[in-house]
């Protein structure tokens, strides 16, 4: 018995199931990038929100078949269906929350610096005597503005964490006076904890010394809006960016870390 072409029905892929192997094919990649840090010995925020987010929605897009009849149970009863509602509710919420303060985040990023200001130098972690490479690429912006702008100077700002063998500020002026900076163009901050301490008692070295007010703040990219919010808060209200890039692997985690702290800026002033 033959059949002819025309009886022959060619399987068709539907929307929603394109849909879901796209939704899944994202998810791991995120949680892929997501992971990337824990290679370079960073466990952060971002890292354990994200990690375990993003396996949930891979596995949940791997395993739909088996979840959408006990979702669709769920469903059914109102309490189960009160509660998906409000889960919901609550993702749109905070993925709405979460693009808001990215756009925020790089539009403060993306402004032009203003010349031949006072620079504050966030600090971050320090290998040894050895500023780390995030770290590290905040001095070389420095470097860089200082020599285009000669009448600006700046000031290395961070204290000795617990694990650290020397305060950053010290290890941040030794760095930039190998790299030429003259060192009577760099102050030292020795005393900060957080960021809202590098921005207060850079502050008052630029009251004591007479330093010029209008600053620019040296750091990445996903921590120029919060810092410049803070610098504002502080008095300092002619405040810009000297931003640099964060590496690609850990940019998600920062990312992801920073939005919490600006949510918590948002909502504490702090």
């Amino acid at each position: 018995m033959g059949y002819s072409m025309d009886t022959v029905k060619k399987p068709r892929i539907s929307l929603l199931t394109l849909l879901r192997f796209l939704l899944t094919a994202a998810a791991g990649l995120f949680l892929f990038w997501s992971c990337l840090p824990l290679f370079s010995g960073i466990v952060n925020a971002g890292v354990i929100v994200s990690v375990p987010g993003f396996s949930l929605l891979f596995l949940a897009g791997l395993f739909w078949g088996r979840a959408r009849p006990l979702l669709g149970r769920l469903w059914k009863s109102r309490m189960g269906r009160g509660i998906m509602m409000v889960v919901i509710c609550l993702l749109f919420l905070l993925l709405a929350l979460f693009i808001a303060a990215s756009a925020v985040m790089l539009h403060a990023a993306a402004r032009e610096p203003e010349k031949n200001a006072t620079v504050i130098v966030l600090g971050a972690a320090i290998n040894g005597d050895r500023p780390s490479r995030m770290l590290a690429d905040r001095l070389n912006t420095t470097a860089n503005y200082l020599e285009e702008n000669p009448d600006s100077v700046c000031i290395v700002s961070g204290g000795q964490g617990s694990d650290e063998a020397y305060p950053e500020a010290q290890v941040m002026y030794n760095y930039l006076v190998e790299m030429g900076v003259d060192p009577s163009r760099i102050y030292q901050e020795d005393r900060s904890t957080n960021t809202e301490e590098n921005i207060r008692f850079s502050r008052e070295i630029i009251e004591a010394e007479g330093l010029n007010s209008h600053v620019v703040v040296a750091t990445q990219e996903f921590h120029q809006y919060r810092a410049q919010t803070l610098a504002k808060k502080e008095g300092l209200t002619r405040v810009g960016p000297a931003t640099c890039r964060t590496p690609l692997h850990l940019l998600e985690c920062y990312w992801v870390r920073e939005f919490a702290a600006v949510c918590r800026l948002w909502l504490l002033g702090r």
